[in-house]
């Protein structure tokens, strides 16, 4: 195409019903590309506006010969939608976190201490709770739970993991390491 081509020659002379043609047939296109790739309504616009200031002034400059005045002009903004998002994008390739090593290790000392005394409780506790804490643990329903202990409903499923749970963080806070591991 070239500029005796009359939709190009009515888009550079900016005659309003080619205009709106170009409008009502490029952008829904260009917009659902933009919105399908995480873009607004309102970035598309702007895209879109600025493919055809670019595409007026090549026009008008004769720096091209197009085929598809609507195939180049859905290319340059899908080009240019890929290059706002390019430009938005953080790398963290090159990134080293600068770590205190004694910190790391005091942190994992403590938690280290804080799990000791966790497994320390729970085997005080009644077997019946350990059985109990560790299906509630590994996520089982409480319909599998009042099958397994035979109990009457879930609300008493409920009550018992609430009873055992309660009595062992009651014995971790009795314990004299618990204070100095509290964090």
């Amino acid at each position: 195409m070239h500029k005796e081509d009359p939709f190009i020659k009515g888009f550079l002379g900016g005659e309003p019903d080619i205009l709106r043609k170009i409008y009502s047939q490029s952008f829904p296109t260009v917009r659902g590309y933009i919105m399908s790739r995480n873009g607004s309504k309102a970035e598309a616009e702007d895209i879109f506006h600025n493919a055809l200031v670019t595409l007026y002034v090549k026009l008008k400059n004769d720096e091209l010969q197009i085929q598809s005045f609507e195939s180049y002009l859905f290319t340059m903004c899908r080009n240019m939608w890929r290059r706002e998002r390019s430009k938005n994008r953080v790398t963290n390739l090159d990134t080293i976190p600068l770590v205190d090593e004694s910190v790391d290790m005091a942190k994992f000392s403590i938690e280290q201490s804080q799990w000791d005394l966790y497994q320390e409780k729970f085997k005080e506790l009644s077997e019946n709770c350990r059985k109990l804490l560790g299906m509630t643990f590994k996520k089982i329903a409480y319909k599998e739970i009042v099958t397994f202990f035979n109990y009457a409903s879930e609300t008493v499923a409920r009550q018992r993991v609430f009873k055992c749970k309660s009595r062992l963080l009651q014995l971790i806070k009795r314990d004299p390491r618990y204070l100095r591991l509290k964090t």
